[in-house]
């Protein structure tokens, strides 16, 4: 009995203190789940500073990509989502991607978000205080290497377009022509693609991203931490009895086996004789061992007469 109450109570101050009080349902811990979807949007930022190496002014403008991801959970969704709408307006951030699910009780809203780089730091800790917090995550990537490649491809490709139009206004033969404005086109298309690129990097479109997950589940109230504990601490004290007592009757059988066993060493069975076979018994004669003398002299004189008689 013991035992059984001092597991309980060691098992109800492991669980106020490593379970947490919001149950979402899901048995493995929550991260976000929405990264895949967030690829397909690029969203980067400049920094600008102005520095005089050797006494010249020089300004490094450097392209970044700025990635959090925020998981949180809470037993008050529509409030809380209403919190984040508020957060949404007043940071006037832009929502990228948007996927939510499940029925109440359980629901899941998942969420990728462009913001302005100096409201990232204040919108990240306001998403941050939504609910309880389970994970967070932040990720800076440069991107400078990457933007002067594709101002110098831009230009390459400007250089070629500059050439094929020249070589358009002397003329030629028509499968010249052709030949020549297919290539045209290709570069065209080649130069446009470029201008996308490079306008993911432009101030106009300079974002910060937030990748932010929201689960809803129940509150766990004491009553509640009180039945798991109960339950668990039953069941574990009722598995532990049910070893104990095989292991007791185990012992008492490896005992009982054992006696059985040294008895069997000790007691040695008795030898056998060897097999002798039966002698058989000596011939005895009819004729009397021992007779009287009167009766032998008879014997003699009656034999004697007989042969006389012949």
């Amino acid at each position: 009995m013991i035992l059984y109450i001092a597991m309980f109570f060691s098992r109800m101050v492991y669980d106020f203190t490593v379970y947490d009080s919001i149950d979402t349902g899901y048995t493995t811990p929550v991260y976000y789940s929405g990264e895949i979807l967030a690829k397909t949007v690029n969203n980067y930022a400049s920094l600008r500073m102005d520095t005089a190496p050797g006494g010249a002014q020089f300004v490094l403008d450097q392209k970044y990509e700025r990635i959090a991801n925020i998981v949180t959970k809470t037993a008050n969704y529509d409030a809380d989502m209403g919190r984040f709408d508020d957060a949404l307006k007043k940071y006037r951030a832009v929502v990228q991607i948007e996927n939510r699910r499940g029925l109440a009780g359980s629901r899941r809203a998942e969420f990728t978000i462009g913001v302005r780089p100096d409201n990232f730091d204040e919108m990240h800790a306001t998403l941050s205080g939504i609910g309880k917090l389970t994970s967070t995550t932040t990720t800076t990537n440069d991107k400078t290497y990457e933007y002067r490649q594709m101002l110098a491809e831009r230009d390459t490709l400007e250089r070629r377009m500059a050439g094929y139009e020249e070589l358009r206004k002397h003329g030629g033969t028509i499968p010249d022509l052709l030949q020549l404005e297919e290539k045209i086109i290709e570069v065209e298309a080649q130069i446009q693609q470029q201008k996308i690129g490079l306008g993911e990097y432009s101030d106009e479109n300079a974002f910060c991203t937030i990748n932010y997950t929201i689960y809803e589940g129940t509150e766990i109230g004491a009553l509640r931490r009180a039945w798991n504990t109960l339950v668990w601490t039953t069941s574990t004290y009722l598995i532990i009895v049910a070893v104990l007592l095989f292991t007791a009757f185990a012992a008492l059988l490896f005992a009982w086996c054992w006696s059985k066993f040294k008895k069997l060493l000790h007691d040695k069975p008795a030898p056998v004789e060897p097999y002798v076979p039966a002698q058989p018994e000596p011939y005895v004669s009819e004729q009397p061992e021992s007779l009287d003398q009167e009766e032998l002299d008879q014997t003699e004189l009656y034999e004697q007469f007989e042969n006389d008689e012949q």
